[in-house]
C-alpha cells in the first residue's frame, strides 16, 4: 500500500489504473476542444456555444466513468460504484426528460441544443447500465467465491 487518499490504501495497481483513467479522460478533453475550435474557426456551427462546452465536458465525463467504472478504478472506501451508478442514471433521465419536453418551444435555443442533452443522457444511462451490470457481475463473482470458500474439502487420511 502505497497512497493514500479520505483514509483509504492503495496499492500501486490501483494508483496506475486510476493514473490512466485521468490521463485517457484529459486526452479526450484536449482532442474535443480541438475539433470544436477547428469546426468553429471552419464556421461550423453544430449547437450555441454553451451547449458545445457542456456537451464536451459530458463526454469527459461520460469516458471517464466507462473507463472506470471497467478496470475497477476505486474513488471510495467502500470500492463500489454504486453512487456513481445512480448519480449518471438519475442525471440522465433528467436530461431527457427535461429537453424532450423543452424542445416543444422553439423560441430562444437552437434544436440541435436538445438534441445534444438528450444525446448526453442516453450516454448517462448508458454508463448506469454498463456499470450496474458489472456491479452485479462482481457481486456474483464474490458469492461464488464466497461459496467456493466455504465448501470443505475431505482430506486424504
Amino acid at each position: 500500500m502505497i497512497g493514500s487518499a479520505n483514509g483509504c490504501n492503495w496499492d500501486e495497481r490501483q494508483l496506475a489504473i486510476r493514473g490512466q483513467v485521468y490521463w485517457h479522460a484529459l486526452a479526450v478533453a484536449i482532442a474535443l476542444l480541438v475539433v470544436n475550435a477547428l469546426l468553429q474557426v471552419g464556421g461550423v456551427v453544430w449547437a450555441s456555444g454553451y451547449a458545445q462546452n457542456l456537451f464536451i465536458v459530458f463526454v469527459v465525463a461520460a469516458v471517464f466513468a466507462i473507463e472506470a467504472i471497467w478496470r475497477d478504478a476505486f474513488f471510495g472506501r467502500r470500492q463500489r460504484h454504486w453512487a456513481m451508478i445512480w448519480i449518471y442514471g438519475i442525471t440522465g433521465v433528467l436530461l431527457i426528460s427535461v429537453h424532450i419536453w423543452a424542445s416543444t418551444d422553439t423560441t430562444g435555443i437552437y434544436r440541435s441544443d436538445h438534441i445534444v442533452f438528450v444525446a448526453t443522457g442516453v450516454s448517462f444511462i448508458a454508463i448506469a447500465i454498463i456499470g450496474a451490470a458489472k456491479e452485479l457481475a462482481r457481486r456474483r463473482e464474490d458469492a461464488t467465491d464466497d461459496a467456493r470458500s466455504r465448501t470443505v474439502t475431505p482430506s486424504d487420511d
